[in-house]
Parts: C-alpha cells; sequence; structure tokens
C-alpha cells in the first residue's frame, strides 16, 4: 500500500482518502483473522477476503497508468480465471489489452479494468464461500450419520434381542404348531449362534449377543475406508482451505456402517431372494464387507457435486498467461 501511494502520479486526486479507505480495509480484515474463533471462523475469513479484494481496488485507482499498465497482465489472468468468455467486461478488457502492447492506458480504460476485477473478485468470493458450504454440510451429514450408528450400536448392546442381525434355516412357524424342535439345525448370528426351535424370532433372541451390530459397524466401517481411499485419486486437490475431499472422505465411513447394518437387515427381512438363509457367521462378517463397501452407489452422487463445486472454485494460479503478455513487475494483488 506503500509502494501505491508513493508511486502514484502527482495530478491524481482524492489519493490519501483512497489510501486511507484502502488502509482501514486491510485493518478490517486483519481484525476479522484475528478476532474471530470457531465456529465463526470461516465468517471471518469471507469477510477478510471481502475487504482485502475491496483495498485491492482502491489501490488500482491510485496507482499510475503506467504501473497499471504493467499490471494488465496479470489482472487480465484474474479475470480470465473468474469471469466467463461472453461476459462484456472481460471482452472489454481483453480488447484494452491487445490495444494498449507498447502504450498507455487511458481514464476510461483504467475504470473498465477496474470494474472487471471488481466482477471477478465478486465471483470468486461466491465460489469460495459455495465451496465452504457445501464442505460444512458434507461434514455436518457425516457427524449426522456417524452420531446415528454410534446410537444403534448403543441400544443394541444393552438389548441384543431388539432387532437381531442372525439367520436361520427356515421362516417363522407358529409356536402353537412345533411339535418337535428339528435337530441339527442352528441360528447363526456374528458373534454367535444358538440351536434352531422351529421359531427364527425365538432362536434369534437367544443368539444375539450385544456386540454383533458392533462387529458388522465395524467391518463396515473399514470396509467403507478402503473404498475411500481407492477413490481418492479421483478428486484433484481442493484450491481453497475447505478441504473437501476429506470431508467426502469422511461422509464415506459412517455411511459404510450404516449400509452394512441395513443391508444385512434387509436380508433377514427377505428383501433379497435367495439370500436370506447364511450358514455361518463367517458369511454374516462377509456380507457385512460387501455392504459396507457399496455405500459408494449412494455416495457417488455426493461425490460428484463435490468435483463440480471444487472445479468451479478460483484456483490460486492461472494456468496459462495470455498470449502476448509483456513482462510484468510484481503484482500489486501480490502486495496486498
Amino acid at each position: 500500500m506503500d509502494w501505491a501511494e508513493n508511486c502514484s502520479a502527482p495530478s491524481e486526486l482524492c489519493t490519501e482518502k483512497l489510501a486511507a479507505h484502502a488502509r482501514a480495509h486491510l485493518e478490517c480484515a486483519q481484525r476479522d483473522v484475528r478476532g474471530t474463533r470457531w465456529p465463526r471462523r470461516a465468517h471471518g475469513v469471507d469477510s477478510a477476503l471481502a475487504h482485502i479484494h475491496a483495498a485491492h481496488v482502491l489501490m488500482l485507482q491510485i496507482v499510475s497508468l503506467e504501473d497499471l499498465h504493467s499490471m494488465l497482465a496479470d489482472l487480465l489472468m484474474l479475470i480470465e480465471a473468474n469471469l466467463p468468455p461472453e461476459d462484456r467486461r472481460r471482452l472489454s478488457v481483453e480488447r484494452i489489452f491487445k490495444s494498449s502492447e507498447g502504450g498507455r492506458l487511458t481514464q476510461s480504460q483504467r475504470q473498465a479494468v477496474i470494474d472487471a476485477v471488481r466482477e471477478a473478485y465478486r465471483v470468486q468470493r461466491r465460489e469460495v464461500v459455495r465451496e465452504r458450504s457445501f464442505s460444512q454440510l458434507v461434514w455436518c451429514w457425516a457427524i449426522g450419520l456417524l452420531g446415528m450408528a454410534i446410537t444403534i450400536a448403543f441400544f443394541t448392546a444393552f438389548i441384543p434381542a431388539l432387532l437381531p442381525i442372525c439367520f436361520g434355516p427356515t421362516p417363522n412357524v407358529p409356536s402353537a404348531e412345533i411339535v418337535e424342535p428339528p435337530r441339527g439345525l442352528i441360528v447363526v448370528c456374528p458373534l454367535g449362534q444358538h440351536p434352531f426351535n422351529g421359531n427364527l424370532d425365538l432362536s434369534s433372541g437367544s443368539a444375539a449377543s450385544s456386540g454383533d451390530y458392533v462387529v458388522v459397524e465395524t467391518v463396515g466401517f473399514v470396509a467403507a475406508a478402503v473404498t475411500a481411499a481407492a477413490s481418492l485419486h479421483q478428486l484433484r486437490g481442493s484450491p481453497t482451505a475447505s478441504n473437501v475431499p476429506l470431508a467426502l472422505a469422511c461422509l464415506k465411513l459412517p455411511a459404510g456402517a450404516l449400509t452394512a447394518v441395513l443391508g444385512l437387515l434387509l436380508m433377514r427381512g427377505e428383501f433379497v431372494p435367495g439370500l436370506t438363509s447364511l450358514d455361518s457367521s463367517a458369511q454374516i462378517i462377509g456380507w457385512a464387507v460387501i455392504l459396507g463397501a457399496a455405500q459408494h452407489l449412494f455416495t457417488k452422487v455426493v461425490d460428484a457435486r463435490g468435483r463440480e463445486v471444487m472445479e468451479a472454485a478460483p484456483s490460486p494460479q492461472p494456468a496459462t498467461a495470455p498470449q502476448g503478455a509483456p513482462a510484468q513487475r510484481e503484482s500489486l494483488h501480490g502486495r496486498a
């Protein structure tokens, strides 16, 4: 800011007032960053970003036309990274850049560049806030699903017979019709088994243990972690501090635990024909692994949305510079 004020043209009016306003914005940004704590930290960062952008726009009004011309290539990269190709402000700056090579800008051209930069910053802030909001929503859902998984494991640990994940050889038979319990048949659960007495519900209640749901959820959790690690190669790194890929990976873990439980309950309820009778605890655990990994079928929509949000977020370094860009001095944006 000191450099911009010292290099401003002597004939420019209101330089001191513009410089004072820019310094006030930078002080507000510093207070927003230092004065906000979790959970409102993100709001402080958004406010600081808006103040820094406002200070940069004011600096562009202070510097001389020669200095602004030397920064035009850097500003054009910022504009092209945030404004669509058909935007009139972007097209205007592109024409200015092509027509001003080796020359200097006019005051009207300065204002056109400043208007385009201001709009580019507005779009950039909107995309940053959008990505952060998406990340916070994913984290809330991940915490909520984790709480549901813990609650289910807690209640079933104290009441094992509430809804046992057990499988028997035959469907239920009314107790009044049981003449003699069949021999050699058993009801299997994730951690135990019990002789089949002709009624699946009664036998399952006797075979169920307090750790059945814990084991199934743990197996589904681990299977989801493996699939999440395998799918991370499809997500590029986030250009902002929101860390959307980490939030998406953490969402898969409790989702895998719940899909393992719900899938086994659907199988026990004969929802899947031909998979209503499992012979051993190992088969139950094996299906829990498959169902936990199958959470990807439900979370892939969220993954696709996350990729869209990250692709729309502004990148800290534009990929390529505009053709014919002249040598430029250090960016004033970096000085801010």
